[in-house]
């Protein structure tokens, strides 16, 4: 029962980090392969303010969040203000994320360098982790369906025509960047206070792959499918524990027939919504109350 329970936390703190690759890359249309390095901020951030000056660690979590946030700033506002997107945009993410792991691993004494951060108290259980993640998917469904989630919509489908009717583009942009970061390091707070334990080379872009091919297998226009297949992944390396030898080729292989033969996603700009179902059975109880009434 431990072990999937841990699981289960495993796969919120990984739902938390996908949400904020869904803001960016599935609505915005910005590629990113360097969010694990928000996530590192986050993590280094909320332990150390925990583990050393006692700071409540819901609150260093957000204090962590926010600062990998605003360091963002220091990677997005030349790269967007300079026009940089695609493959240009995702490079310059991925150096940054490289600098921040070789930073964390020359830094001492708090970040004890590449030998890693121990004795990070143990706060992240099954319950505190679902409430965080059911917050942060609820956030981000009311974002991505406001006026905000349709203007990143806009800058994903036509960039030019977005900024030809009055959308500022590099705004928004950024506004979908410092979202995305902070969700992030919302994340590696979450995984801090789950492994109380963590080196630089926990974060490494193997995460930040792993969260963007979330999103890409679930759909690039839905919240519902990066969800369900961050589950998959995460629950699919700890299936085939039995087959480690076997285990990276299948995963491998599973990937490639999703992109063979559902190249837009499991569910690609669709959501599931329980919508149909409530009003089934709305339908099916008014039925039985006017069978009721012709019976009396």
């Amino acid at each position: 029962m431990g072990y999937a329970r841990g699981i289960l936390i495993l796969m919120s703190i990984n739902i938390v980090g996908v949400c904020g690759i869904i803001i960016l890359t599935g609505y915005t249309g910005l590629f990113s392969l360097g969010h694990a390095g928000f996530m590192s901020i986050g993590a280094y951030v909320s332990a150390i303010l925990t583990k050393y000056f006692g700071i409540p660690f819901l609150i260093s979590m957000i204090i962590g969040g926010l600062i990998a946030s605003l360091s963002s700033l220091i990677v997005g506002y030349p790269t967007l203000r300079g026009k940089l997107k695609g493959d240009y945009f995702a490079i310059a993410m991925m150096g940054f994320a490289e600098s921040i792991r070789l930073l964390f691993s020359n830094i001492y004494p708090y970040f004890n360098g590449a030998l890693g951060l121990s004795g990070i108290p143990l706060k992240m259980n099954l319950t505190t982790s679902l409430i965080i993640c059911i917050i942060v998917v609820f956030f981000t469904y009311r974002y991505l369906h406001s006026q905000h989630g349709k203007l990143s919509i806009s800058i994903r489908e036509q960039e030019v025509a977005a900024e030809l009717i009055g959308v500022n583009v590099t705004k928004e942009k950024l506004k979908s960047l410092l979202i995305s970061a902070f969700l992030c390091g919302i994340s590696g707070g979450m995984m801090a206070f789950y492994y109380t334990y963590m080196t630089p080379n926990t974060f490494s872009a193997e995460l930040s792959n792993n969260m963007l091919a979330a999103v890409v297998f679930g759909g690039m226009g839905s919240i519902s499918g990066p969800v369900i297949a961050t589950i998959i992944l995460t629950a699919l390396p700890e299936v085939l524990r039995a087959v480690a030898r076997w285990r990276l080729v299948i995963y491998g292989l599973l990937m490639i027939v999703v992109m063979l033969f559902r190249p837009e996603g499991l569910l690609g700009n669709k959501e599931i919504s329980l919508y149909p179902l409530i009003q089934r059975l709305k339908k099916g109880k008014r039925v039985e109350s006017v069978i009721a009434k012709e019976g009396k």
